[in-house]
């Protein structure tokens, strides 16, 4: 280093008579700077970071020469999840997730045009698991086969068939939503009603609450997508469906049709209201003690909790009740989420082992759990004690100790079909049509629509 700096003196001072110092100086800086990086790092050399089209990145470190975290770009809906991310991102040096939160309905429609245009996805996102199918069937996503093959006999088939596709997996579920029934003990003790265990004596129990001018439920009114997957949730307690296996559907479907004819018998009845969800004024007749019962997916019951927190105490729970017409005493669900990973993304092998420590370990579902509060799907770890505790909301009963079993539940285009059985059950509650028109309509529209 020292000649390298005499030699370059001496160059400067015989530049200095031709009048090119500056051109001099600048030479001089140069080689100095290359003279000590060629003495330091002659051993070592680094890559530049790279970017990739999803965002996902790898930068040196510097000093050490080690890699950082790759980032990776996850999209999802649930701000929630913040919690189960900051956690994994403590666990690992490998990757470093980042939540960028949208609407469901956003993450549908940007990821089907960046996959179909080979740019643009995220590393990593989140969907309902009634629309996941639409999106794993382009053939774009990761194959997580290998990732979940240890862990299959520890979810439910009504999880893992909405995963598949041509005998492969292209996803992964951390929770579900299966229905309950929450209700009013005090109301129900004052009015000498017991344990509900089927819908005969659930519709008994309206008719005795009505004359209290008390309703024993709540009916979406104006439908909507809310009625649509109410209904989806009834019909799959009765182990209906609105699709075969293979996607086709169902005409004179008999369990459609009993489940519409039962709601409208409800809303006609006048033990259920009639009103729309999740506004102000439905949030008040559970506070005002009008609505006393509410057969509704599990995650309400934390909805429940935030809108009428001065009820703590006087709501309990109750498994679905059965159909007289059934042996089995089923549930249905209304929600539950999974995981996806487009192939393009550079970071997939690395986000890939955040979805499978969610889904298929105890302490990713209680990461899960802690975080948005749903059900855990993996049924192994669900028997941890973390999870069967009770509730002092709901009477010190554990909701999901409540919880029956599910059948499997096609939810093929669920985006056309929801809209489309939405539009025809108002129709219906409005008198226009009855439960066997509804049902054929819905039949039809949704064979027309989807071309199935």
């Amino acid at each position: 280093m020292i000649a390298a700096t005499n030699l370059i003196n001496k160059g400067i001072t015989k530049l200095k008579k031709t009048g090119l110092i500056a051109f001099a100086l600048l030479m001089a800086f140069t080689l100095a700077l290359t003279g000590c990086a060629s003495s330091n790092n002659s051993s070592k050399a680094t890559d530049s970071g790279t970017t990739a089209p999803s965002g996902a990145t790898t930068k040196p470190s510097g000093e050490t020469g080690k890699k950082e975290k790759i980032k990776a770009v996850y999209w999802t809906w649930l701000s929630a999840q913040q919690a189960a991310v900051d956690k994994y991102n403590s666990m690992q040096d490998e990757v470093e997730i980042e939540l960028v939160q949208m609407s469901h309905t956003d993450i549908q429609q940007k990821l089907l045009i960046a996959l179909a245009s080979g740019t643009g996805a995220p590393d990593m996102f989140q969907q309902p698991q009634r629309t996941f199918s639409n999106i794993s069937r382009t053939g774009k996503l990761m194959d997580v086969t290998s990732y979940l093959e240890g862990s299959l006999d520890k979810f439910s088939p009504a999880v893992t068939s909405l995963l598949s596709y041509d005998g492969k997996y292209y996803g992964m579920a951390p929770d579900v939503s299966p229905g309950v029934l929450w209700y009013r003990k005090d109301v129900f003790e004052e009015n000498g009603i017991g344990e509900i265990k089927t819908w005969n004596e659930f519709l008994a129990a309206g008719e005795k609450l009505k004359k209290k001018g008390l309703y024993i439920m709540p009916i979406f009114n104006p439908a909507g997508t809310w009625g649509a997957n109410e209904v989806a949730m009834f019909l799959q307690s009765r182990g209906g469906n609105f699709f075969t296996e293979d996607g086709k559907v169902i005409k004179n479907n008999a369990e459609l049709e009993y489940v519409l004819n039962w709601f409208n018998d409800v809303y006609k009845s006048g033990i259920s209201e009639g009103i729309k969800f999740f506004t102000p004024e439905f949030w008040g007749e559970f506070k005002a003690g009008k609505i006393v019962a509410w057969p509704m997916n599990i995650a309400e019951g934390s909805n429940l909790k935030t809108n009428a927190p001065e009820l703590a105490g006087k709501w309990d729970v109750m498994p679905f009740p059965k159909w007289d017409d059934k042996d089995e005493q089923l549930t249905g669900y209304w929600g539950g989420t999974a995981i996806g990973i487009p192939d393009m993304s550079p970071a997939k092998e690395a986000v890939v082992k955040y979805a499978q420590w969610l889904s298929t370990t105890t302490e990713g579902q209680q990461a899960m759990y802690s975080s948005w509060g749903s059900v855990p799907s993996n049924l192994e770890a669900i028997k941890d004690p973390v999870f069967t505790k009770g509730d002092d909301y709901f009477s010190g009963s554990s909701p999901i100790s409540k919880i029956n079993d599910v059948k499997p539940f096609y939810y093929f285009d669920f985006s056309k079909v929801e809209a489309i059985v939405g539009e025809q059950i108002d129709l219906m509650f409005t008198g226009k049509q009855d439960a066997a028109a509804t049902a054929r309509n819905i039949e039809n529209w949704i064979a027309k629509d989807t071309g199935r």
